[in-house]
């Protein structure tokens, strides 16, 4: 069973000694940026991990890379002010694709897959420590 390079931890005494996150049990088009396990074995709290779409990512690079291209070359050409604008617009809809989708914080499930999904705002991760993917 392969992880992400993350140490085994226990998460509750039932299940002590499993594996966090199985990179075979992620879907292949999704990509685990970070992922948070509790700092203390007694703590009842599941790991979380914070997942992105690969896809959705690269089409919003894309686009932002684009806006950039058309920012210089509106002004180079000293375009008038509405066509600066568009950039900034296009630009805006990247990041906005590039975080849609299902994206977002993900509860681990005991046998390393993503469990319930948590939402896209950060949930409240004090007493857990990161670790990478």
């Amino acid at each position: 069973m392969r992880t992400f390079g993350i140490p085994r931890v226990g998460v509750s005494s039932h299940d002590k000694g499993s594996s966090v996150l199985d990179r075979s049990k992620v879907s292949a088009g999704l990509v685990v940026h970070r992922v948070w396990v509790p700092e203390h074995a007694s703590d009842l709290r599941r790991p979380i991990a914070y997942v992105g779409e690969r896809r959705r990512r690269i089409i919003g690079v894309v686009m932002v890379a684009l806006a950039v291209t058309l920012a210089l070359v509106a002004v180079v050409m000293r375009a008038e002010l509405w066509f600066a604008f568009a950039p900034l617009l296009l630009a805006w809809a990247g990041v906005a694709y590039a975080g849609g989708g299902r994206t977002g914080f993900y509860e681990v499930g005991d046998d390393g897959r993503l469990g319930r999904y948590l939402g896209r705002s950060k949930p409240d991760l004090g007493s857990m420590r990161r670790s990478g993917p």
